[in-house]
């Protein structure tokens, strides 16, 4: 099975406030991606829904999917950022020390 869209993430919180944010895509390039503005959009910020949102922007900027039967280009840019979304919740919940539980989404 093949993905049409992955996305990885990692942050270090103090607080609220997010002091290092790594983002990497996959599947939405000729080769895996790392989102450097989207951590741009996370670093020295509260992760709120305006910081979240900033980010998912700067992913669907950084992706260059080919359309292919998986989906259209945009549909990719689309789930990556999506996907970004859910990671960076999970990302901070771990960073605050709990534990999560996730596994792969098939859609």
């Amino acid at each position: 099975m093949y993905p049409t869209a992955s996305a990885a993430v990692h942050v270090v919180m103090d607080g609220d406030t997010c002091t290092e944010a790594k983002i990497v895509l996959g599947c939405v390039g000729l080769v895996p991606l790392k989102a450097t503005d989207a951590e741009d959009a996370l670093r020295r910020r509260k992760i709120d829904d305006k910081a979240i949102a900033a980010a998912m922007d700067a992913v669907r900027a950084a992706a260059d999917p080919q359309a292919d039967m998986r989906g259209s280009a945009e549909y990719k840019r689309t789930l990556a950022a999506v996907l970004v979304k859910w990671a960076i919740e999970v990302a901070v919940r771990r960073a605050r020390g709990e534990r999560v539980e996730v596994s792969h989404i098939y859609a």
